[in-house]
């Protein structure tokens, strides 16, 4: 087996190759960091954005409940004025209506008491009670 003595241009080849693939590898690695960092902002964002989005039903059910609550203080008020109105209305038949019952079953309860032979101790027929 002869050696052949490598002629110094073909040592000088394979450097500048070796080199040139050297700097093309350390492109590749500075642009897969780059990707990374990337990678890891965008991750970070989209963390943001899902946490955003976690508090964000709560906060729309804090606002909606109160849009609510102020839309429904004014119709809560008028219609709790008009009942009363008409419970100022119907007060005073009612009040006689239920003074006329009593004073009748008071009256029906006497004459079957006194019908069946019983005596009675004292009989008083409210009017108008409630006035």
């Amino acid at each position: 087996m002869e050696s052949h003595p490598n002629p110094s241009g073909a040592r000088t080849k394979l450097d500048l190759l070796y080199h040139e693939v050297l700097g093309e590898v350390a492109g590749l690695v500075d642009r897969l960091e780059n990707a990374t960092q990337s990678l890891d902002a965008v991750q970070k964002h989209v963390q943001a954005m899902a946490d955003a989005q976690q508090v964000l039903p709560d906060q729309l059910s804090h606002h909606l409940a109160a849009t609510m609550e102020a839309a429904a203080k004014p119709i809560n008020q008028h219609t709790q004025h008009a009942i009363q109105a008409m419970l100022n209305d119907t007060g005073m038949p009612l009040g006689w209506l239920c003074d006329m019952m009593i004073a009748a079953a008071s009256k029906r309860s006497a004459v079957l008491t006194i019908s069946r032979g019983y005596t009675l101790a004292c009989v008083s027929v409210p009017w108008l009670i409630s006035m």
